[in-house]
């Protein structure tokens, strides 16, 4: 016999299905017991006499059913203090008091803020696909982000926006949808225009963007974007991917993961740096020499540098894949943990080893430990946990 979890075409919910190897028949398991619940993870005890599964509760079952929005995880890098978000993308605001994020890609898709205690939360829209989020270093009132399809062709419409609002609106109790302004800094029959950073002092945006057949780097006006005459430049060229640019603090660096090395592999990407005016192209060997095997098969994504522009945080592949993707609702690619390592490729350090897929990374702007984010129980705002799953995204594709 075999388990498998799986769900069926024309249904809601995942369930636990028993496979006999000599009839080629499927057994019903769990859609017996409990119909509208998710069940995954089936495994056999030693002697098979047992068959054991992972459910979701919900939020009818007794302890605590919420979600927290943000919640402290051990590092095995002593002094360092990390907190998991429960969304993608973060962005931190200026001052570091303020974090914006996607909650997900499916039904709560949208723009979300919250505050880096974990104590309010705010919703700038919703009902629109949102990713890769860049707080204006110089505007605490503006966020950049993508509005459009998740991993999509170079063909497919997805836009540069501008999110303006009231900052004053984050120092009030009503933790509701705040006013907007959405401007598209892009033009839509360009198409996939994804992945915005913006520069220190607030005037430009770098993004990836698949207007010329590849997707590759440009920088564009933060504030008019490519229309009435904002004016925009490529970057990079070439037939392949770079794309996730991080604008280093100083304004000296853009970061990016590409492929350039081997632009068949759409698999495995390298961290590359490049000046903004496309000089000083160089890829950041970390891994092992330039030319291993090793090198080679890395997948290296979401780069960002320190406030003092000496180290660059990252997600990898480095220590392999542990976590189960099915289990990865919010996730659409293997990530792996979190890394540092220093511009000359040096100095490697694993920040993450646990149960989860550590993706989209964000580095708290002032530098210093981040004493001030104390997380209390007590105060913490989240999400209930209604039993639902979606299947992750890359499983879709």
């Amino acid at each position: 016999m075999i388990a498998i979890a799986t769900r069926r075409q024309g249904t809601k919910y995942r369930h636990i299905e028993i496979f006999d190897v000599e009839s080629h028949k499927f057994y019903s398991v769990t859609e017996l017991l409990n119909p509208t619940t998710h069940h995954y993870s089936p495994f056999f005890s030693p002697k098979s006499s047992f068959l054991s599964y992972h459910r979701f509760r919900g939020e009818s079952s007794s302890g605590d059913a919420t979600i927290p929005s943000l919640a402290p995880i051990i590092s095995p890098e002593k002094g360092l203090r990390m907190l998991r978000l429960n969304g993608s993308f973060p962005s931190f605001s200026p001052s570091g008091d303020f974090i914006a994020f996607n909650h997900d890609f499916n039904a709560n898709s949208g723009l979300k803020i919250i505050k880096s205690d974990g104590s309010k939360k705010w919703t700038l829209f919703r009902g629109r696909t949102a990713f890769c989020n860049s707080w204006s270093p110089a505007e605490p009132n503006v966020i950049f982000t993508s509005i459009g399809p998740v991993f999509d062709s170079v063909k497919a419409t997805v836009q540069i926006a501008r999110v303006s609002f009231n900052s004053l609106n984050l120092t009030n109790d009503d933790c509701g949808e705040i006013p907007v302004e959405i401007e598209v800094l892009t033009k839509e029959e360009t198409g996939n225009n994804a992945f915005p950073s913006c520069s220190p002092d607030g005037k430009h945006i770098v993004f990836r963007s698949g207007r010329s057949g590849h997707k590759n780097l440009y920088i564009m006006d933060s504030v008019k974007g490519e229309l009435e005459g904002g004016g925009i430049r490529q970057l990079t060229e070439g037939p392949w991917i770079d794309t996730m640019p991080s604008w280093s603090p100083d304004g000296k660096l853009i970061a990016f993961s590409s492929n350039r090395h081997n632009p068949d592999n759409v698999t495995c990407f390298s961290i590359y740096v490049i000046h903004p005016n496309g000089t000083g192209l160089r890829r950041i060997h970390v891994a092992g020499p330039e030319g291993s095997d090793e090198v080679d098969k890395e997948r290296l994504n979401h780069v960002c540098f320190s406030k003092d522009c000496e180290w660059l945080l990252f997600t990898g592949n480095l220590g392999g894949v542990t976590a189960e993707p099915v289990s990865l609702p919010n996730q659409y690619q293997p990530y792996g943990d979190l890394y540092l390592v220093k511009l000359d490729g040096s100095g490697l350090r694993q920040l993450t080893c646990n149960a989860y897929e550590n993706g989209t990374p964000a580095w708290h702007p002032s530098g210093t430990p981040m004493t001030a984010l104390d997380i209390e129980r007590n105060v913490i705002v989240g999400d209930k946990l209604r039993g639902e799953f979606d299947d992750v995204l890359w499983m879709n594709c």
